[in-house]
């Protein structure tokens, strides 16, 4: 539940704490210019070897750069000059580990049961906590520290206070841990059905056919959702066709989730799904992912997840401290505590 926790809180941040730890490759000057996809990739490919373009990674943000997938690594391409700016390499980052620890201990199946398992445990754990702070309602903290007292009040007092969003987010992961078996439950109680995708048939290319650019692409997928912003474009190289997921800057839940499929040549639409067509039972699986990671209620909801998860640590440490402190010798400087911390 301490690791849970940890890095949940580091999680709450993750797109900015990954800035921060390669600024020289994440931000730009802002500018109103804006070169084409199409340039931007070239200024990469002809930097690193002529390295084919796997995908981009738009910029959603005019202080942010433009990311161009190629087979070795990421690059990082100002969008308004066509600076390169460097490349990572593929593989597991920091922030990789973090996240790996937090949804299956980097123990594959056996560390995401686990993880199961600890949210229910959490449940129970907050459940207890507050059928023994219930006779003594402290949410203040007194005594000298060094003694027993200070720590029991500080657990007691953060306890409570954390007590709805730690249950918020421990019954909200409990339901992405075992989505496999309560999401059919969901459709089945809302009467729905997870998201049916448009799929359309696109013609043979003409013989000597020209491939539309990714910008194009990129303007047919708008005008199938307007408003919406693309922040991924694969390239018809690794897949056949162009797809283009756009976020929807409006939806707090799944607005992501719109994704546009188009053939290379022609144009035409192939698969088509839409955030705004989720189904009643996908929309509450959207919506319980969004409520545990703090998205639905942008940034002070992120900061309400990264302070109770790390409210989990605190009580922890205080927990652990007022077990050590149950020796004789501790509680010689204190008053002596029955079994309901009442002196």
């Amino acid at each position: 539940m301490v690791i849970l926790g940890v890095t949940g809180s580091i999680m709450a941040f993750e797109p900015e704490l990954d800035r921060l730890l390669h600024p020289q490759l994440s931000y730009v000057a802002p500018d109103r210019r804006v070169i084409s996809l199409s340039e931007i990739g070239d200024a990469a490919s002809r930097r690193f070897g002529g390295e084919p373009v796997v995908a981009y990674l738009p910029s959603l943000s005019p202080g942010l750069s433009s990311q161009v997938l190629l087979p070795s690594g990421i690059a990082y391409v100002n969008q308004h000059t066509g600076e390169v700016l460097g490349m990572r390499t593929r593989g597991q980052t920091h922030l990789g580990y973090v996240r790996e620890l937090h949804v299956r201990l980097v123990g594959g199946s056996f560390g995401r049961s686990i993880v199961k398992l600890s949210g229910i445990a959490m449940l129970f754990s907050l459940a207890s906590g507050l059928y023994l702070w219930w006779p003594i309602k402290r949410v203040s903290i007194r005594g000298r520290w060094g003694t027993r007292r200070p720590w029991f009040d500080l657990h007691n007092a953060v306890g409570i206070f954390s007590l709805l969003p730690l249950a918020i987010l421990a019954a909200t992961g409990t339901i992405i841990g075992f989505e496999d078996q309560v999401g059919p439950l969901i459709y089945k109680l809302t009467r729905s059905s997870p998201m049916h995708i448009t799929r359309f048939t696109p013609p043979e290319p003409a013989p000597g056919a020209t491939a539309i650019t990714p910008d194009e692409a990129v303007a047919i997928a708008r005008t199938h959702i307007p408003g919406a912003i693309p922040y991924r474009v694969q390239m018809p190289k690794y897949g056949g066709l162009y797809v283009v997921a756009l976020l929807n800057p409006k939806e707090r839940v799944a607005g992501d989730g719109n994704v546009v499929a188009l053939d290379p040549y022609s144009g035409q639409v192939v698969s088509l799904s839409r955030s705004s067509d989720l189904s009643r039972g996908a929309r509450v699986l959207a919506a319980n992912e969004a409520i545990h990671t703090g998205s639905v209620l942008g940034m002070p909801g992120r900061i309400v997840v990264c302070l109770a998860s790390t409210m989990v640590f605190v009580q922890a440490l205080s927990g652990l401290f007022i077990w050590l402190g149950g020796s004789r010798a501790r509680l010689s400087s204190s008053p002596p505590m029955n079994e309901k911390g009442v002196s």
